[in-house]
């Protein structure tokens, strides 16, 4: 869930009608300018300065089990001017963290990205590091040397400076700044996250920009921060100027130089936030950064005096059409297939229907051509990728798609974000990290991706479970909802027998659908050979001995995943006196809930649909007859969002019937479901340690 936050909402006009609302305004009045004074004091802070209270620190009370605290720190973006490079983005950024545990030593390590493109170039300028010890009583500065600062290439698009700061250990205070210059054109500002994986006591962040660019503000996050201060600027620059005039005689031309100072308004923006809490990442959660409090600016227009106005905000319509007559996008994916006919004919030849040569076309594109695991939306031309025999997601697919036109299939491109690259906010290209297809099979729409190799038909890879994808290529923008396209089950069945040393023995069978096979194939594929995975399967299963185990369906395109087992599990049943108290489930045990925490703020993100069903035959040993026998239980959310079933029964004398079921019916649960969800869990948990027991006769 995002909040778009209107700023305006503000600013209010206040029209006091009597004396005690004046006297009201008034108390008002003097806590802002109090607050504000107190903010001002804050801001003063300077780099390399620090309070030797801060080195005496040892725990940060508000939480006492924080490794590390950001103590303050501030950032500016402010778009000015250079003679040499036109208008330009700087944004400056100056931190103070406390390190309070050894745990927390990491957070003096530093990574900070950089745009490398020939049209956005980006360097750091002004980098200052210290760490602050206290020893013996004095306080010891230990600066950072230049030479262990890092600068990695991390592909031609991307740079990564990294440092490490010196002489840090639990105690230490570490105190950076530095300055990101945006030397080319820009198109949207940092991000500025109030919240991080530690606390932070205090956080600001201003924001200035000239009239003549019109930028889009958005707030995301769950906790609160606060528009302190919006107020308009006057600001000036001076613009040079060089022209070459004739000098009047026949030796030609000379060079004249002018300057004129113009003046102009600047909008500026200064957001604080204080005591935010970490922010605590849990189990069934996409990624932190669609969560995590923070403010965001994206450029609209630009507009200078006598000029035309210069749009930047782009609309799904325009991102559409600009993909489709991109010459790395739509003019490959769209264009010309004839070569591939040859080669498509002989491949679908024997095909019996149209499923199956969308199997054959995806089994070959996967077979001969291998994904080198770069997530592009731009493709480096299909010859280039028969030739090469690899490239990245775009090229893969794009190849696919290649095929299924030749074979007469409408295929069009689908571009999505993954859940590492988090959720797009506004409408623009540079938010989309994948893609892969959609197709139409005998009127059907199904999703494709030939660059994983254990997706099925109309299954994505579970990093791209992430909203929804846009479609290109249709005269309008199309969507589908990625997270509603595929499912998991799993279907668990034992037959058991109690042993005299406590074992519980017999055969097992899995089945495997949608989801929980692809992450089982994928799992296998980790290792050398099936063989080698059952090995460590066993290692794993410490209670487990394993006479046999065989596992069949790894093919992606076969329907399901069936392991089959010969086993005996320890541990599971205890003898005491004349009774035996027997812990029938094996499958999907859980030692603690997933869900801890009191409150939790952001979703609960499951990725698919899913249902797990357990069935366990007993069978009695000779000499016992059943004397108890769990409750059965059925529980769940609000409209069946999520349902849990358990069962003993007892048939015959003989046999003890054992059923479970978990069923998830809502990929996405907010944060209102949170608490039940909770409870439904630590259900499950009791349900799966009761015991069912034996009394001998």
């Amino acid at each position: 869930m995002f909040f778009l936050f209107n700023f305006n909402c503000l600013k209010t006009n206040f029209q006091p009608s009597n004396q005690r609302l004046m006297k009201t305004l008034l108390m008002l009045a003097l806590l802002c300018v109090f607050y504000i004074t107190s903010v001002g004091q804050k801001s003063k802070i300077k780099f390399g300065k620090i309070d030797e209270s801060d080195l005496k620190m040892q725990v940060y009370e508000p939480d006492t089990s924080a490794v590390a605290v950001i103590l303050f720190e501030q950032g500016k973006s402010e778009i000015k001017y250079d003679q040499s490079n036109g208008w330009k983005l700087l944004f400056t950024k100056h931190q103070r963290i406390k390190i309070l545990k050894q745990e927390g030593v990491s957070y003096a390590d530093f990574q900070i990205g950089l745009s490398s493109n020939k049209n956005n170039s980006e360097e750091v300028n002004g980098l200052k590091a210290v760490t602050f010890n206290l020893e013996d009583g004095k306080v010891v500065k230990t600066e950072l040397d230049k030479k262990d600062v890092h600068l990695e290439e991390v592909n031609k698009y991307y740079q990564l400076q990294s440092f490490s700061l010196p002489n840090v250990k639990a105690g230490s205070v570490i105190d950076v700044v530095y300055t990101i210059d945006c030397k080319a054109f820009f198109r949207n500002m940092r991000p500025w996250r109030f919240q991080h994986s530690i606390p932070t006591v205090f956080s600001e962040y201003e924001v200035q920009i000239p009239e003549y660019f019109r930028f889009r503000k958005f707030a995301l996050g769950f906790e609160s921060f606060t528009l302190a201060e919006e107020t308009t600027v006057s600001d000036k620059v001076t613009l040079m100027s060089k022209s070459r005039v004739s000098n009047g005689s026949f030796s030609g031309v000379k060079t004249e130089f002018s300057s004129d100072l113009v003046t102009f308004n600047s909008a500026r923006y200064h957001f604080i936030a204080e005591n935010v809490p970490d922010f605590k990442e849990e189990a069934f959660t996409s990624t932190v950064d669609n969560y995590i409090q923070q403010v965001q600016f994206e450029l609209q227009y630009v507009q200078f005096p006598g000029d035309k106005l210069y749009s930047y905000a782009e609309s799904w319509e325009s991102i559409n059409k600009e993909l489709s007559d991109d010459e790395d996008f739509g003019k490959i994916v769209f264009g010309p297939v004839k070569f591939l006919q040859e080669e498509t004919d002989a491949l679908i030849a024997r095909a019996g229907s149209n499923r199956e040569k969308v199997e054959i076309l995806l089994s070959h594109v996967r077979a001969n051509y291998k994904f080198n695991d770069l997530r592009r939306i731009y493709s480096k031309g299909l010859r280039s990728v028969l030739k090469d025999k690899n490239g990245n997601v775009a090229d893969i697919n794009f190849l696919l798609a290649g095929y299924l036109r030749s074979a007469g299939f409408d295929v069009k491109p689908v571009v999505l974000s993954t859940r590492e690259n988090g959720a797009f906010i506004f409408p623009t290209v540079t938010g989309f990290d994948y893609v892969a297809l959609i197709c139409d099979v005998d009127g059907n729409k199904v999703l494709l991706d030939a660059a994983n190799k254990y997706n099925g038909i109309n299954e994505l890879p579970f990093e791209c479970l992430n909203g929804k994808g846009l479609i290109v290529g249709n005269t309008n923008p199309e969507w589908v909802e990625l997270m509603e396209i595929g499912n998991s089950t799993a279907n668990y069945i034992a037959t058991l027998n109690v042993e005299p040393d406590g074992k519980l023995s017999g055969s097992v069978g899995v089945a495997r659908n949608g989801y929980s096979a692809q992450a089982f194939r994928n799992k296998v594929d980790q290792f050398s050979s099936v063989e080698k995975f059952t090995e460590d399967f066993a290692k794993d299963n410490q209670d487990w001995d394993i006479a046999l185990h065989e596992i069949n369906g790894l093919n992606c395109l076969e329907p399901r995943v069936v392991e089959k087992m010969e086993l005996s599990v320890g541990n599971k049943s205890i003898f005491a006196g004349d009774k035996i108290y027997v812990s029938p489930i094996i499958f999907n045990t859980m030692d603690e809930n997933p869900f801890k925490l009191k409150e939790r703020k952001y979703p609960v993100d499951f990725g698919f649909t899913f249902k797990e069903n357990e069935m366990i035959v007993l069978n009695v040993p000779e000499g016992y007859v059943v004397d108890e026998l769990p409750e059965a239980t059925k529980a769940g959310l609000p409209d069946s969002k999520a349902v849990f079933m358990f069962s003993a029964n007892k048939i015959g004398e003989k046999q003890i019937h054992i059923t479970t079921s978990l069923t998830i019916n809502k990929p996405v649960m907010l944060a209102e479901d949170y608490v039940n969800l909770k409870e439904l869990f630590n259900m499950i948990i009791e349900k799966q340690n009761q015991q069912i027991v034996l009394k001998k006769i």
